[in-house]
């Protein structure tokens, strides 16, 4: 087989070019335009990506065209191809016209383009769109993309020097290497997996599971198991309590909650930096159900002789607790969203037979905590 070209490489789940598409329209591009030998299953997917968020998506295999996508009036956002960088710092620095250098003696024996004995080019700048009528001049042959570099350079744009840094600590690559987007995707899963701290317990261990198995199923058909999972367990939990087994259906529903914040983790991983991403329904599904079927689950085990009370008291707690991860903004914000803790919590209850007066005592716990923890509005 041939060399997987740079920009088809997969990286958290996408190709570099998908994540290029997605800098992209985080820089409030209007129209992509894409340079390419020839237009593949991998275009496709880019332009599908483009397209969904609202942005026309030109695939072009010669530079005549951008002439008519590009009028002086407007800015030209170039990057290069195969370039996977810090998005924040592109972002950060591509605000006015400019062209983003590293250090010519760290960069140009990584492969960067020197553009002067002290700079090379970092594979992004932002030019004004007047640059792209001076192509016409260049020989068809011409490298476009340095070309465009050359001119934006010629006509003043200015140079802005980012941290060498970026290259020292993986965060900036040109045409890396498996090793490299295997280091780099490590740490994108670690930013992006924001795992509830241990106040949460419960919700601490089921996101870390999700973060761990994000890392074998990005981007793959696994990726949706933990959340199918959780809706199989949901499914079980409710039919083993219709047949009077109230305990085990309890356990259950701790594996549907915590199956779900697993899938969730998963799913935040693969859809971060994707701007029309959205949750799938599925995952939004089991975000709504977890509550109510829980609260049944916890109504079923609870003496027949209490009549409305057995459900009354556990929506009661449910609605305090959502309540109180909306509002409270102290540490212990989190511990009010844990419902893989509440679960286990209660799950000896219901074998004593006490889980009625267990959730009443937590509902009494809940109600004083949201009294005195100060909320988002203070």
């Amino acid at each position: 087989m041939g060399r997987i070209r740079p920009a088809f490489r997969h990286f958290a789940g996408s190709r570099i070019i998908e994540r290029q598409v997605d800098l992209a329209l985080a820089a409030d591009c209007g129209t992509i335009a894409c340079l390419v030998d020839g237009i593949g299953r991998e275009v496709i997917e880019a332009q599908k990506r483009a397209e969904a968020a609202g942005v026309r998506f030109v695939a072009m295999q010669e530079t005549r065209p951008l002439s008519g996508l590009v009028s002086a009036a407007d800015e030209i956002f170039v990057v290069g191809a195969g370039l996977l960088p810090a998005d924040e710092v592109v972002l950060k620095h591509s605000v006015r016209p400019s062209v983003l250098v590293f250090p010519a003696e760290d960069a140009v024996p990584l492969g960067y383009e020197r553009i002067d004995a002290e700079f090379a080019w970092a594979g992004v700048f932002l030019a004004h769109g007047s640059a792209v009528e001076r192509l016409a001049e260049l020989p068809p042959d011409a490298d476009v993309i340095s070309a465009l570099l050359r001119i934006a350079l010629q006509s003043g744009v200015r140079i802005q020097p980012i941290e060498k840094r970026l290259l020292d600590e993986g965060r900036w690559h040109l045409d890396p290497t498996a090793e490299q987007l295997d280091e780099r995707e490590q740490q994108w899963i670690r930013d992006h997996a924001a795992a509830a701290s241990f106040a949460a317990p419960g919700l601490a261990v089921s996101e870390r599971i999700g973060a761990r198995l994000a890392k074998d199923v990005l981007g793959g058909r696994w990726a949706r198991v933990p959340a199918i999972l959780a809706g199989l367990s949901g499914v079980v939990a409710m039919s083993l309590a219709l047949l009077g087994w109230e305990i085990t259906a309890l356990g259950f529903g701790a594996l549907m909650a915590m199956l779900g914040s697993a899938g969730e983790t998963v799913e935040r991983i693969a859809l971060a930096g994707q701007a029309a991403a959205k949750r799938s329904a599925l995952a939004r599904t089991i975000d709504w159900l977890t509550d109510p079927v829980l609260a049944i689950l916890i109504a079923l085990a609870s003496p027949e002789d209490t009549e409305w009370l057995r459900l009354f008291v556990p929506v009661v707690l449910f609605g305090l607790l959502r309540l109180g991860h909306r509002t409270v903004r102290f540490r212990f914000r989190e511990t009010y969203r844990d419902r893989v803790a509440l679960s286990l919590l209660l799950l000896p209850a219901a074998f004593l037979g006490i889980v009625q007066p267990v959730t009443a005592v937590l509902v009494l716990l809940v109600m004083l905590s949201l009294f005195f923890a100060p909320t988002s509005g203070e």
